[in-house]
């Protein structure tokens, strides 16, 4: 749909909409970096919410990223032409109670980060969308959570890949050294406790959407952009199951047994029975789990499954 003039505004409050924002690229940051946002949109209210979602998201969106000294950062020149313009494409987007949708935005497209230093950014949510610098007659927008980001100064390359793998290690101390079995076995148990945080933790969600070749050569052909919103779609996909393509990822067993384990010090490789019991009988797969070791910890980065023939089950 294209507009050129907005009007009949969605009324929406903090009430109704929740809008949360996080890092997306957890990682050490530069002023030359491309620093990802993941924006959340929530219905808190008991009714059905309706909103206007733009195509190019910088009509719904804007961040308010001021420094120590409080000021704003400036706004960067694609920023101030975007919004320049009167026509919009959007769609009505329609969220039932409890539903969210999320997006990734790149903050560097919105303002310049012109010297290191520890800012503080959050996110202004237009439903009615927005026109022009100042988004002035486009209603009261919802405000995020605040989230900090650190700036550090530019180094050499290899300076800054340093720096960059003694953050990921860093970060990646909130995991706990499992052996494969071992995280195999808890993202079995947190499956079963529909802990996603926990069962995605040691997934290499990327490596796992790639394995498939007709997905591996549309990802392949793909911006940067671009391919972290699908590995996102991906994610939730997994969650929506069982309508997911990798639904048998997610299916939840009433039993399961390690049978195997073989790993060397990068490589590794679990087999795991696992068990669906029906009415009547017990379906019974064949799971093989394929491993890498990145920064001393293992992630699952594709796995096998063979269906093996039913068993009755005694009434």
């Amino acid at each position: 749909m294209l507009v050129f003039a907005l009007s009949g505004f969605v009324h929406l409050t903090a009430n109704d909409l929740q809008v949360s924002i996080r890092l997306y690229n957890e990682e050490v940051f530069f002023p030359d970096s491309s620093i990802y946002v993941h924006v959340q949109v929530q219905n808190s209210s008991a009714e059905s919410i309706q909103f206007r979602l733009a195509d190019d998201r910088l009509f719904n969106l804007d961040f308010n990223v001021t420094g120590p000294d409080n000021r704003h950062l400036e706004r960067t020149r694609e920023f101030t032409i975007r919004r320049a313009t009167n026509q919009v494409f959007f769609r009505t987007v329609v969220l039932e109670p409890g539903e969210r949708f999320s997006f990734v935005e790149r903050l560097s497209d919105y303002v310049i980060f012109s010297r290191p230093d520890v800012y503080t950014v959050r996110a202004h949510f237009h439903p009615n969308l927005s026109r022009g610098h100042d988004a002035s007659g486009s209603g009261t927008p919802l405000l995020s959570n605040t989230i900090t980001l650190a700036i550090r100064p530019g180094y050499t390359t290899a300076v800054r890949q340093e720096m960059r793998f003694e953050a990921l290690a860093e970060e990646e101390l909130r995991r706990v050294r499992l052996s494969p079995d071992e995280v195999v076995t808890t993202m079995i148990e947190s499956l079963r406790q529909s802990n996603w945080d926990q069962f995605f933790l040691n997934l290499n969600l990327e490596k796992i959407f790639r394995q498939a070749p007709e997905r591996d050569r549309r990802f392949r052909a793909l911006g940067e952009a671009q391919q972290i919103q699908e590995i996102l779609r991906f994610r939730t996909s997994l969650m929506d199951a069982p309508g997911s393509q990798d639904q048998e990822l997610v299916m939840v067993p009433d039993h399961f047994e390690i049978l195997e384990t073989n790993y060397s010090p990068t490589e590794g490789r679990v087999t795991v029975m696992m068990y669906y019991d029906y009415d009547r009988f017990r379906e019974r797969k064949r799971y093989t789990f394929l491993f890498e070791r990145r920064n001393g910890f293992w992630e699952i980065i594709g796995y096998q499954v063979v269906n093996l023939p039913n068993e009755a089950r005694n009434q």
